[in-house]
């Protein structure tokens, strides 16, 4: 019966490696950590493709089989190298936090690209790849846990800023509202990448602040010009047609005015627009009153 405990799956394995290594468990965790240190430690052949992949372990086994003087020393150092899983459970894979804790477990384990992992990695990915490089880091185990504690806050306080982007998750809106960001940010941010995609959507916006890395006070007053534009633009959609007009009214008229308009819960001009197609339609008041006036 399988069991599943995050990279761990509780179920018996009675291949070579099990026999080798003198464990039956099926911890995906562990033989990841174990096909990269056998690498980057040990110089092994082994070929970048079958790491996460299907053969991972068989092609663990038949490096082992020929280097066995290396099993005695596997077990200490895999305690060395591996915190327990409560260490990582925070860690939840989304696209989002994994392109926020890439560069910077990179930057502080020092497995950059073309200095850390190897080229051609294709099955190792996401969450994996996050705790891989974590497990692989050689450092004291201590101090290991420090540091991951540590990214933990600075994710958690990263996060609590996302309610500055409240206003772009609206419902009936919300779409609009980050094409409308991604149009001024196209227009007044320079610094954007060449293979940045528009955006569309929520996620897509927070991943592109998350990459701008912007103060805090930089991102409200980002966003507050957004939101002007946003005005601007609902504003000239609301107006379509129509052209402002001046005109001089009396107090007496403007009180009137403005009575009517709180009466009907309509603005100044709704109420004009209302009163001077009626005029048109029905031709009646303005008529007589001019015969009157005769």
């Amino acid at each position: 019966m399988k069991e599943k405990d995050d990279l761990v799956l509780r179920d018996d394995w009675h291949d070579e490696l099990s026999r080798l290594i003198e464990d039956q468990r099926n911890n995906t965790r562990r033989d990841i950590w174990l096909w990269l240190y056998l690498y980057f430690y040990e110089k092994a052949d082994l070929d970048p493709v079958t790491c996460n992949g299907t053969t991972m372990r068989s092609a663990i086994a038949r490096f082992l089989k020929r280097n066995t003087r290396m099993l005695e020393r596997i077990n200490s150092d895999k305690d060395r190298f591996m915190l327990p899983n409560d260490y990582l459970k925070w860690i939840d894979g989304g696209e989002r936090q994994y392109q926020w804790l890439l560069s910077r477990i990179e930057n502080i384990t020092g497995l950059r690209p073309l200095r850390g992992l190897p080229e051609g990695l294709v099955h190792l990915t996401g969450r994996n790849h996050l705790i891989a490089l974590l497990d692989l880091w050689d450092i004291d185990i201590a101090k290991k846990a420090e540091n991951i504690e540590r990214l933990r806050k600075e994710w958690l306080g990263h996060k609590a800023s996302d309610s500055d982007f409240e206003w772009f998750e609206d419902k009936k809106d919300g779409a609009k509202r980050c094409q409308c960001a991604w149009e001024w940010l196209e227009k007044n941010h320079k610094s954007i990448p060449d293979e940045q995609l528009p955006i569309s959507n929520y996620t897509a916006l927070l991943l592109y602040f998350d990459k701008a890395k912007l103060s805090r006070t930089e991102q409200k007053l980002t966003i507050q010009e957004i939101k002007k534009r946003w005005s601007r633009k609902q504003f000239g959609e609301r107006n379509d047609g129509k052209k402002q007009v001046n005109v001089w009214l009396s107090k007496t008229v403007i009180d009137l005015l403005d009575e009517l308009a709180e009466k009907r819960n309509l603005k100044r001009a709704e109420v004009l627009e209302h009163l001077i197609k009626m005029e048109s339609e029905a031709g009646a008041y303005l008529a007589d009153k001019l015969k009157v006036s005769k």
